[in-house]
Order: structure tokens, then C-alpha cells, then sequence
């Protein structure tokens, strides 16, 4: 007889993206501490049975009764152990300071948890914490970055028979290969608004509406019951402010039409011709010309001064 062989090949790739949005709401007073917590409660366990095994063992030289009371820890607790239960999702906690600057000192503690995948053959759970704590000054409705992590992640994991996954061609037959790539992109963003009065926190309500509604239409095509705002006339320009910002743009625009209109060349206007002397004029031709020597004039006369001395020193000399 023939014996039959077998092969099964399978190929399988797949690709995921997940985009995950989370815009948590708080509102605070002026310097006091203010929680909010979003997430869920999830059961961890404990191998705390192995523990019971070995302080079953251990107690056999303490008699009879501690060899029961461990043995009858061991039946309670099992081999699984017991469970706890631990808390993951996101958490903030921020403190603010107001200012007559209409600006925010915030105290900021954000703690994002999840849940990891099972490892172990006892399925131990573990939890993937990113937290941020930071100080810092925002105006009123400004937008701030607290911080990001960007993480590239690449795992190649093989199952294969043994001996027959080693043979160099006809090994791939027998063992699988598994490639993954994850990329995680992670942004802390910040916008406080100061509520000082009733219109103000009424502002907020109606933005964060008009934001869902967004988030709505943006991930739900056949989206109904559009929710259309009222509008705010505390934002707005009056008649009066329309026509001052109409005769600033004319305004502007005469401007910039006189510095980019061509400047107009002046033109040549022809000028009285200068005086020349009356005096004969040299010859032309020579070398300098037949100018006549100058003749020397005549000295003048310095005018004369007396000097009349003084009568006492003549007298003095005299004597």
C-alpha cells in the first residue's frame, strides 16, 4: 500500500486600526483639587495556591493539625489562587489657581491604565500605566500639549515541530512564523475655561454640543437630528462694528493702491544758460594762450600814528 502524506499550507494576514478618543469634562473652583476617573474595574488573579502547597509542606513537623488547616487553605484557595480586582482607565486630577489676568496655574496628574495581554500558563494579567505630572500657566480657551509618546513595536513569534522544522527547504512545512507591527500614538491635550458667570458656563455647554455633533456626523454618515446651536450674540459684531471693519478694509485698500501705483517721471524743463564775462577771451590753438603778464601795483602808504610818551617817565629819566 501507498501511504498518504498530507500538507496543509495557510496563509493569513491581518491588518487592524483602532483610533481611540477620549475627551473627559471636569469642572473645578478656584484652588481646590477636583477627580475624575473613567474606566473599568477588572479581576486580576493571585497564585497564591502554590504558596498554600509549600506551606502545606512546610507544616508537616508542626502535627496533625497544621498539615489540616494548610491542607484545608490549599481546597479554599485552590491551585488558581484568589482574585482581586484593580482599577484601569483614565484618570486626572488637577488643582487650579486663578488669576486676575484672566489666565490658570494648573496642577495636572493624568494616569492612563489598560489592560495588557494574559502571559503565563496561569493567565497573569498585566497593566500598561502612561502617566503625566506637570505644572503649568494657560490663558482662558488655549490649547496646550501636556505631553505625547510615540511607540514602534515589531514581534516575530515561530511555532515549529521539532527536528523536521529545522530541515532547511522542506522545514517550512512544518513551522509557522508570525510577524506583528504596532504603532501607538499617544497625545495629552488641555483646554480650560474660566467660568466666571452664568453666560460663560452656558458658552461651554453649547460648544461641547456642537462638538459631538461633529464627533457624530464624522464616524455616523446617516446621522439624524442635527443639533443646530443657538448663536452666541456675545461673539458677534454689531451694525456699527460691521461698518468701522467695511471702511478699514476700503480704507486699507486705497492705501495699498496709492503704494502700488506707478510713480509718474518728471519731465525736462530747460533752464536760463549761465552768464559768461565780458572780457576778451583767449586764443585758441596755443598752448595756454597769449595772456598779457599781470604788472605789479603800486605800494601804498602806511598811515602814520604819533605816539606821544608819557610826561612823568620823561621827567624820572631826565632827573
Amino acid at each position: 500500500s501507498i501511504p498518504a502524506f498530507g500538507a496543509v499550507v495557510s496563509a493569513l494576514a491581518t491588518s487592524g486600526d483602532s483610533d481611540v478618543l477620549s475627551t473627559p469634562h471636569i469642572i473645578a473652583l478656584d484652588n481646590e483639587p477636583a477627580e475624575i476617573s473613567i474606566g473599568q474595574n477588572i479581576a486580576r488573579q493571585q497564585n497564591s495556591g502554590l504558596s498554600s502547597l509549600a506551606g502545606l509542606a512546610g507544616a508537616s513537623g508542626t502535627g496533625a493539625a497544621g498539615g489540616l488547616g494548610a491542607l484545608a487553605g490549599l481546597a479554599g484557595g485552590g491551585l488558581g489562587g484568589a482574585t482581586s480586582f484593580t482599577d484601569v482607565g483614565t484618570k486626572i486630577k488637577i488643582t487650579p489657581h486663578l488669576n486676575e489676568s484672566n489666565e490658570a496655574r494648573l496642577d495636572i496628574s493624568e494616569e492612563i491604565s489598560e489592560a495588557g495581554n494574559a502571559q503565563g500558563t496561569l493567565g497573569v494579567v498585566p497593566i500598561n500605566k502612561r502617566t503625566a505630572t506637570t505644572k503649568l500657566v494657560v490663558k482662558d480657551q488655549e490649547t496646550v500639549v501636556i505631553g505625547g509618546l510615540v511607540r514602534n513595536r515589531r514581534a516575530r513569534s515561530q511555532t515549529k515541530i521539532p527536528v523536521l522544522g529545522d530541515i532547511p527547504i522542506l522545514g517550512a512545512l512544518f513551522r509557522e512564523t508570525s510577524d506583528s507591527n504596532e504603532k501607538t500614538n499617544l497625545i495629552l491635550i488641555l483646554t480650560p475655561y474660566i467660568i466666571r458667570d452664568q453666560s460663560d458656563l452656558r458658552n461651554v455647554f453649547e460648544r461641547k454640543m456642537q462638538e459631538r455633533q461633529e464627533l457624530l456626523d464624522r464616524y455616523f454618515v446617516f446621522a439624524e437630528n442635527n443639533y443646530t446651536p443657538p448663536k452666541d450674540y456675545t461673539r458677534t459684531n454689531g451694525l456699527l462694528e460691521t461698518i468701522r471693519q467695511e471702511y478699514m478694509k476700503v480704507d486699507e485698500k486705497r492705501r495699498l493702491d496709492e503704494l502700488t501705483r506707478p510713480k509718474e517721471l518728471k519731465g525736462h524743463a530747460p533752464q536760463t544758460p549761465l552768464e559768461m564775462p565780458s572780457g576778451p577771451r583767449p586764443a585758441s590753438g596755443a598752448a595756454g594762450g597769449n595772456t598779457p603778464p599781470a604788472t605789479p601795483g603800486q605800494p601804498t602808504d602806511a598811515p602814520k600814528i604819533n605816539i606821544t610818551p608819557p610826561s612823568r617817565n620823561i621827567e624820572r629819566l631826565e632827573k
